[in-house]
């Protein structure tokens, strides 16, 4: 049984390798919703329903941010203008300019999981994005299904489903005196509204996925974009289908895209960039809560044996007393010589002088000399200053000299 489940351990990797280097081993399911893409999140479904819907019109294809092409269509004024993308990101220029398009009595339609605040500002609304949950957790799926409002359209409303990462994408705040709700979710949020302005009316979506091919092609679900359709003039002058902003799915300050676009272009780099930013943020946590405190500098204990003798020596100095300073400089030396030199200091001759001269490499003469000093101290009754420093600079000079 043991060999089996280690034959299986190493054989599902190899499997795994193999069927991922094998061509179109699973769909592309990036969502471009190009008008020539046939890929399952791409817009050729719903681009030839919108030819299909209008076809007495030309289609326009526009490659060029809006503001640009503005000036060629100031004449309109009951035109149709769709845009189906990702993201749609625009500056303050583009959303001028959609925003006199739609006052003159055009028509916009815009589907996007993303739209850009520049343009909602505009129109007093605001949108609320859940789709970074699926980079965290890509295996959401189940039913997800969406719906227009009863009775704005002549065909019977009912759900729509596909089986795929759910509809999370809603307006949360929607302007009450222009705005109108459109169609839900499956969560009856609202995830298409209407805002009228002047003259025309513009329409946004928050789940282009409701709008791919994957989608549109399921069952019956060609009639949800039908449906929409019916809401915009039945003969409009032009018919204008976006293809810029679907390539420009990142935002930066000049327009162009921005330096995130290199990382969320590619899977392993955006998988990178999340577990990245996760395991930062579990660092920050866990090292907040771990971090030793700063130790407190403890101070060396102080040799009180030293502090006591210089207290007793300034007690000294401060009673004049040269008497015992002079005896305690007499006995430290001794003592010094007795541990040094091996000599008895009991008894000082001119045997113990010539060994403790040999020894100590000093001088004899200056030996002879610093003894003699120490017994005209020993049998004084009173030391004055200059014979106290005549003795310490004897005993310096002695230490100074010595092997």
């Amino acid at each position: 049984m043991l060999k089996y489940f280690f034959y299986i351990i190493i054989g599902l990797p190899l499997l795994a390798g193999y069927g991922c280097k094998k061509k179109d081993a699973l769909p592309d399911l990036r969502e471009n919703y190009n008008y020539k893409d046939t890929r399952p999140f791409g817009g050729y479904v719903a681009y030839h329903i919108l030819v299909n819907s209008f076809a007495d019109n030309w289609l326009v294809i526009k490659d060029e941010p809006f503001a640009s092409t503005a000036k060629w269509q100031k004449d309109d004024s009951s035109s149709i203008y769709i845009s189906i993308s990702k993201k749609f990101y625009v500056d303050e220029s583009d959303a001028n300019a959609l925003m006199d398009f739609v006052y003159k009595g055009n028509t916009v339609f815009i589907a996007a999981s993303e739209i850009d605040t520049v343009l909602l500002s505009k129109l007093y609304c605001r949108q609320e994005n859940f789709d970074w949950m699926f980079y965290m957790i890509p295996s959401i799926y189940n039913n997800a299904s969406v719906r227009i409002v009863k009775g704005l359209t002549t065909e019977k409303n009912h759900l729509l489903q596909y089986f795929y990462l759910p509809f999370t994408n809603y307006f949360s705040e929607i302007n009450a005196t222009y705005g109108r709700k459109v169609g839900y979710n499956q969560n009856d949020q609202p995830n298409c509204i209407v805002f009228f302005w002047g003259k025309g009316k513009m329409y946004l979506h928050c789940d282009p996925r409701a709008l791919s091919n994957y989608f549109l092609l399921k069952d019956n679900n060609y009639q949800y974009f039908t449906q929409l359709l019916q809401l915009m003039p039945e003969k409009p002058e032009h018919v204008y289908w976006d293809n810029y902003y679907n390539k420009k799915n990142y935002k930066s300050g000049n327009g162009s895209f921005s330096t995130l676009s290199a990382i969320f272009k590619y899977p392993p780099l955006k998988w990178a960039f999340w577990i990245s930013l996760l395991l930062l943020l579990l660092y920050i946590l866990f090292n907040g809560k771990r971090r030793q405190r700063i130790v407190p500098v403890i101070k060396p204990v102080q040799n009180s044996s030293v502090a006591f003798a210089e207290a007793i020596a300034g007690l000294y100095l401060k009673e004049k007393n040269n008497k015992t300073i002079a005896g305690k400089m007499i006995t430290y030396f001794n003592e010094y010589i007795r541990s040094r030199y091996f000599l008895n200091t009991n008894v000082i001759n001119s045997d113990f002088l010539t060994a403790l001269s040999r020894k100590s490499g000093v001088a004899f003469d200056k030996t002879e000399t610093l003894y003699r000093t120490m017994q005209q101290v020993a049998g004084s009754m009173e030391i004055d200053d200059f014979i106290l420093l005549n003795l310490n600079e004897q005993i310096q000079q002695f230490y100074k000299n010595r092997n």
